[in-house]
């Protein structure tokens, strides 16, 4: 596994996509033995307060406030320590949900964020989940969400979604990473905008190079090629189908050619997919270039 992945973000809401989200950090950090930082953002509105039941009566002072939840967040750190070993620092603070976030991120020098996300159906309110958009978004260091019923921690099939826009070379080196940590098995899927034959067999050639590196690096791989007008109904669908445990997307370059992968794309797998999604941004300039000058 890339040994740049040493330091691990767990935006924690204590809900119950959190703690799912820090199940996954602490098979993570095992296994690349790496540090977790418990980072808490007081919000101070309604949903807050019915997830801290001890701050729900009226308190003297925000310090009382701020004392409660680093003693929850110190409670939570200890049971991690108890149960796994590993040690988790906590932070808690007061402000935005993604610019405390970032801001820590950039302070601390983190390599991964892996937080929670509850979807958009009814649970608009829990901080984490309406902030996770945007984290994948703009965040620059590759975040990991997790939808609160998730139950895997281990990744042993990978979905790499490929679409006819350049692609970086991070997105597939981050997967290729996975894929050796676990061991697992790597699906390329190809969607294709169009059903023409022609263009799929061109398809094709534009994912060979991929294929190649999979090899290469002694990747068990499979390539399906779905061509279709919703590409993220398709995605979400094969996930499920071939019971991927995680989805490999990119958020970078992507958008600015298609608008699939940052926009529409994007929003509808985080939001939507029963499995965690892995984004990275795309860093401008990196991209593989195939023998027939095709950006991959």
């Amino acid at each position: 596994m890339n040994p740049e992945i040493k330091k691990i973000l767990v935006p924690v809401d204590l809900s119950e996509s959190s703690t799912a989200a820090l199940e996954t950090a602490k098979v993570l950090a095992k296994k690349l033995n790496a540090e977790i930082a418990l980072l808490h953002v007081l919000v101070f509105n309604d949903y807050y307060f019915s997830i801290v039941p001890e701050v729900r009566s009226i308190l003297p002072s925000i310090k009382e406030i701020e004392l409660a939840a680093q003693k929850q967040m110190e409670e939570i750190s200890s049971t991690i320590k108890k149960d796994s070993g590993i040690n988790a620092s906590v932070f808690v603070t007061t402000g935005n949900i993604e610019k405390e976030v970032f801001d820590f991120c950039k302070r601390e020098k983190m390599d991964l964020i892996v937080m929670g996300t509850h979807g958009t159906s009814g649970y608009r309110e829990h901080f984490i989940g309406s902030n996770a958009q945007r984290v994948v978004t703009l965040s620059k260091i590759p975040v990991l969400t997790i939808q609160g019923n998730a139950t895997k921690n281990e990744f042993k099939n990978i979905m790499v979604p490929i679409d006819n826009s350049l692609h970086s070379r991070e997105k597939l080196n981050i997967a290729i990473d996975f894929a050796e940590l676990f061991g697992s098995k790597i699906h390329l899927l190809g969607l294709s905008d169009s059903a023409d034959k022609k263009d799929l067999e061109l398809f094709k050639v534009k994912l060979s190079p991929v294929e190649k590196l999979l090899t290469e690096k002694n990747i068990n791989y499979e390539t399906v090629i779905l061509p279709g007008e919703n590409v993220a109904n398709a995605a979400l669908k094969y996930a499920g189908d071939s019971k991927c445990d995680l989805i490999v997307i990119n958020t970078g370059h992507e958008s600015k050619t298609t608008g699939i992968f940052l926009g529409t794309f994007a929003q509808q797998i985080v939001n939507h997919s029963k499995v965690p999604v892995l984004s990275y941004r795309h860093t401008e300039g990196e991209y593989l270039i195939d023998t027939q000058g095709y950006g991959i």
